[in-house]
This record gives C-alpha cells, structure tokens and sequence, in this order.
C-alpha cells in the first residue's frame, strides 16, 4: 500500500530563483528537493506521486516550514537521508503520515510569515497604529503585485482577512508577524514597506484608510516591497497533523551553525563599518 507523507522544509533562498520548480536550467527550491526525492527511489514520477506544496515563496525569500506531500514508493522514509544529498541551505526536518486525499495548500488553515528589518529609528507609536489598522478583514488589491488565479482560472479574490499583524523590536532587527490563511503576491513585503514609510514620517497612518478602502491613487507611484531576502515562512497551521521531528537533529545543527556564525559575523563587521564611517 502506498504511504503518503508530509514533509516541512526549511530553506535559505538567496541563492535560488524562488522555490516554484521551472525549467531544468533555473535553479530552484522545490526542483532541487524534487531532484533528491527522485535520486532516493522515494517517489518515480512527479505526477504519479501526486505531488503538491503548500504554496510558493519569491527569489530570495526564505522558509521555515514550507509544508510538501507525495505518495512514497517507500513504507518509510528517513529525513537524515533526504538531508544527505540536499545542499547545505535546505533542510527537511520533520514528517507526517498524512491521508490520502491531503493536500498541503487547500487543507492549510492559517499562513503565518514574519519579516526581518533593520530598525532605523522609525517611530514605533505610529508604526503600532498603522499596524492595528491591518488586522481584520480588508480589500489588500493596493498591496500585492497582482492578483493570482485560482484552480479554476478565476482571479483570487483581494478581500483578505489578516488574523494577526504585530512587531516587535530586538536590538536593532524589527521583526514584522502577519498570520492569515491566505496571502497575496508580495502582499507581506508591501504591507511592511508602507508600515516603514509610516514610521519614518513619510506619510502618516490614516493612508491606510485610503489604501486599504479602494479605488485609491496613493502612494503616489506605487507601493514598492521591501527587499526579500529578511522574509521567511515561518508556519502553517493544519488540523490533525502530527508532524514527528526529525531524530538526529546534529544532521541539520552543524549546516545550521555553520551558516549562523558566518551571517552573525558579517553583520559586525557590516555595523563596524556603518559605526566607523558615518560617526
């Protein structure tokens, strides 16, 4: 009998071309996990293992429990084995037997993404008054890219309801939550930069009345995201799913460690430099 598994993978995706497979020759997150599941013997085909992911980040955006599912050739798979032939910025680090007619995008009830940034001096009030006028349930047209399409071909709807929008400030990262159970293209990116916009002075929190109660023209030329790579998937919620971690953490710490110390060390040496020279 087949099995079909869940998988969470978390990845770094500054060196791939976004995590949507695509042709052979562009590098991406989900061709690369594919590539190794196929090399295993875990699944043959893609199509006959009813393959399907959770959804789909941008170049450059990261993920931490990016959720995927496939019918294995195998009754049982080792997560320590997959991480062997994945490269060292993708990990797959916890599974669930799952039925068979689960499907990791339709069956997620809510979508959780923080976003990192650097704090530069923003005024912290006006950006918790703005952030307060996300919450809830709003037309988000002027803050996405575009509309995607559903299944059907139909444009997805705009009309969003965000069941969390918060930040907090740690040392000098301002870290941004949204949680809802779906999201727009570059909808995440977009609301932050106007939040920023917000708390530099540039315009105040009453924009959103306008922007998030269209047809608006403001801002003036357009909303333009902030830069991806301080974006990370960080949780899906499902119900009754039990993902089981994986045993031998150590093959995921030491790749892990190896990346903390050398992004920790460039950021001293970045603040060094912006200490030394702007004093």
């Amino acid at each position: 009998m087949t099995e079909r598994f869940a998988i969470k993978i978390a990845y770094i995706g500054k060196e791939y071309q976004g995590f949507q497979r695509q042709t052979e020759s562009i590098k991406t997150v989900e061709g690369t996990i594919l590539d190794t599941l196929i090399e295993l013997e875990i699944i043959n085909k893609v199509s006959e293992s009813r393959y399907s992911a959770a959804g789909r980040t941008d170049k450059g955006v990261n993920a931490i429990s990016q959720v995927i599912a496939f019918d294995s050739l195998k009754n049982k798979i080792y997560l320590e084995e997959i991480n062997d032939l994945l490269p060292r910025d993708i990990y797959a680090w916890a599974k669930a037997e799952v039925k068979e007619n689960f499907h990791p995008r339709r069956d997620a009830l809510l979508r959780t993404y923080r976003l990192y940034h650097y704090y530069s001096n923003e005024n912290l009030k006006l950006m918790t008054k703005a952030m307060k006028k996300l919450r809830g349930t709003h037309d988000f047209v002027k803050l996405c890219k575009k509309s995607d399409n559903l299944q059907d071909g139909s444009p997805k709807s705009t009309i969003l309801t965000l069941e969390t929008a918060k930040f907090n400030l740690q040392n000098d990262l301002l870290e941004f939550e949204f949680s809802s159970r779906s999201f727009l293209w570059n909808q995440v990116r977009k609301m932050v930069s106007v939040i920023l916009d917000i708390g530099s002075g540039k315009y105040p929190p009453e924009i959103l009345d306008e922007i998030l109660n269209p047809p608006t023209s403001k801002p003036k030329g357009g909303i333009k995201p902030v830069p991806p790579y301080g974006l990370v998937l960080y949780d899906i919620y499902y119900k009754n799913i039990k993902f089981s971690p994986i045993t031998k953490k150590i093959s995921c710490e030491t790749r892990l460690l190896e990346k903390l110390n050398f992004y920790s060390s460039t950021s001293a040496v970045l603040k060094l430099m912006k200490d030394t020279i702007t004093k």
